[in-house]
């Protein structure tokens, strides 16, 4: 059984690892000239943040260190028309752009209109592929192992991580910025492989608000040469949600093993995985709360050839080395009855038994995260993440 817990406390004055987001953007009117010292105020309608601030001289502005999510923002400036654009996106460790254009104003007016997605990055060299929302809950992943979703970047290597052909321990792991790096292979610390591979404990996919990888990532990430692999907890807003879910597998819907006798019944697979989420406000636009936990229990009766000590391999080991004069060393002999007994019947060549035990598991992981506003400069917020699994 493993345990794994990490409590984070932080605020807005964060380090370069950033697990959050920028806006960027320039402030013009109709002829392209820039507009100076326009107000520039941002509001997130999830959970009432707002943020304001001036374009400077040459009208470009910069609102940074955002948590995930969508913002409507609004312009105003003496002499020309206000404008307020609505769902202005802001994903993890990326700078979304915009270009504010101001019309002159013949009497008070607004004009509004709703974002465009942003599809090219301006202001960064490092290629940053986002894994939004939705994807992260729609897309099936066996196990629910969020490690599936690097091989949605570009530049990975599908069979182990790698990235531009860097060393799968090139990958720099992160949640919500706190490392979640193994201190001995340099892996991802949750959701690696324990016994025969299976992960004792799992990040609940459900908890995934966006997930990022930086294929390039610039001098201030830092740390590994491989990529930077960020994933955002999500947070409660003002709004009350969650979900219900389960995912079966079963052998009825599976093709026996290749490796099992002609019209073999299928071996017994099943895997029943479920869980919950919940978010909300706690005081409207201050405190917010989000839950999630997430349970695997899984039997599997595997399929696999092994070469094992039997009454052929001992009787065939006893005669090669009567040819050549050697004596059987009775330690040796004795040794054999640590095999079980099935294990006799076996052939004497390669791969002589076929091993069809049953193996099985669980793993029980749970998220709980609270944040709290106390203004629009200071942040505060917790999490715990627990599991186990054997």
């Amino acid at each position: 059984m493993r345990l794994f817990a990490t409590l984070a406390l932080f605020t807005l004055a964060l380090s370069a690892q950033t697990f959050r987001g920028n806006i960027a953007g320039i402030v013009q009117d109709p002829s392209g000239a820039a507009v100076p010292n326009a107000a520039v105020k941002l509001e997130s309608p999830a959970t009432g943040l707002t943020r304001a601030v001036l374009a400077n001289a040459t009208g470009d502005f910069t609102i940074v260190e955002l948590p995930t999510g969508k913002y409507n923002i609004s312009v105003t400036h003496p002499g020309f028309e206000s404008k307020k654009v609505d769902n202005v996106e802001v994903v993890v460790s990326r700078t979304t752009n915009l270009t504010l254009t101001l019309g002159v104003a013949t009497q008070a007016s607004l004009v509004e209109v709703n974002a465009q997605a942003v599809t090219l990055e301006t202001t960064s060299t490092a290629l940053t592929g986002v894994v939004d929302t939705r994807t992260v809950k729609d897309l099936p992943m066996n196990g629910r192992d969020f490690r599936q979703m690097l091989k949605l970047a570009p530049g990975v290597n599908a069979a182990n991580n790698s990235v531009n052909g860097m060393r799968t321990s090139g990958n720099n792991y992160q949640i919500d910025g706190a490392d979640n790096n193994d201190a001995f292979h340099n892996s991802s610390a949750v959701n690696q492989g324990g016994v025969s591979g299976i992960a004792g404990t799992l990040l609940p996919v459900e908890a995934i608000d966006q997930f990022s990888i930086q294929t390039n990532a610039g001098a201030d990430v830092g740390r590994n040469g491989g990529s930077s692999v960020n994933l955002v907890i999500k947070s409660g807003t003002n709004s009350l949600h969650g979900s219900v879910y389960y995912f079966n597998r079963n052998e009825a819907l599976a093709a026996a093993s290749p490796l099992q006798p002609v019209g073999a019944k299928a071996r017994a697979i099943r895997n029943n995985q479920y869980g919950f989420s919940a978010g909300g406000p706690v005081l409207r636009n201050r405190t917010f709360f989000f839950l999630t936990g997430e349970g695997q229990v899984a039997k599997a009766a595997n399929s696999a050839l092994a070469t094992v000590p039997s009454d052929g391999w001992a009787t065939d080991a006893r005669a090669l080395m009567a040819t050549y004069g050697i004596p059987v060393n009775p330690l040796a002999t004795s040794m054999l009855s640590f095999w079980p007994a099935r294990t006799k019947s076996a052939g004497s060549g390669l791969n002589n038994f076929l091993n069809a035990d049953a193996s099985d598991y669980n793993s029980y992981n749970g998220i709980i995260k609270m944040d709290h506003r106390f203004n629009d400069k200071h942040t505060v917020s917790a999490r715990y993440f627990g599991g186990t699994g054997a």
